[in-house]
């Protein structure tokens, strides 16, 4: 299972309202060159759960490009909830129309008086004959976006408040 950490110079509460808030989700989307953004947020029972679609283009190797379509309709659903001093999520998002879709973990624990924000992940492709070549490309192609949305985050972040929560 592919995984990724970041660390943040902010503490956890900052760095989640700021990755929960979906003014701050649709304008990291915009930035990322996702189009077509729709953000909802729904908190029930201890859980902040927040369902996110979007189309995103990708620059599909060879062996994918008969198969699949460069643009895609993502459908990411992101569950959020206390775990003691951290903050836990499962996150699944599947890709429409494709017999692909990603399943992750994210912990952001405290690290002095900074936190970190662990990913795991896991990528699922039904498609016969290519299938590991197609989970290969799309767990970098992951773990790509990934490290951008995070770089787009550590310089909003730092940059001071934004977004109608004043994060």
């Amino acid at each position: 299972m592919p995984k990724l950490t970041i660390n943040y110079t902010q503490d956890i509460d900052t760095v989640y309202r700021f990755v929960t808030d979906p003014e701050v989700i649709k304008k990291r989307s915009e930035a990322l060159g996702e189009k077509n953004i729709k953000v909802e947020v729904q908190e029930s029972g201890g859980t902040k759960t927040i369902t996110s679609t979007r189309d995103v283009e990708s620059d599909l190797p060879g062996f994918a490009k008969k198969l699949f379509s460069a643009t895609n309709t993502i459908v990411e659903r992101r569950e959020w909830r206390d775990a003691g001093d951290k903050k836990t999520c499962k996150s699944h998002i599947d890709v429409l129309k494709t017999p692909g879709s990603i399943d992750s973990n994210v912990t952001i624990s405290p690290n002095g008086s900074g936190c970190t924000y662990d990913i795991e992940f896991e990528v699922s492709a039904k498609v016969p004959l290519i299938r590991k070549k197609l989970e290969e490309f799309v767990a970098k192609t992951t773990m790509e976006g990934m490290r951008d949305e995070h770089e787009y985050n550590q310089r909003e972040i730092a940059s001071g408040p934004s977004g109608p929560s004043g994060v």
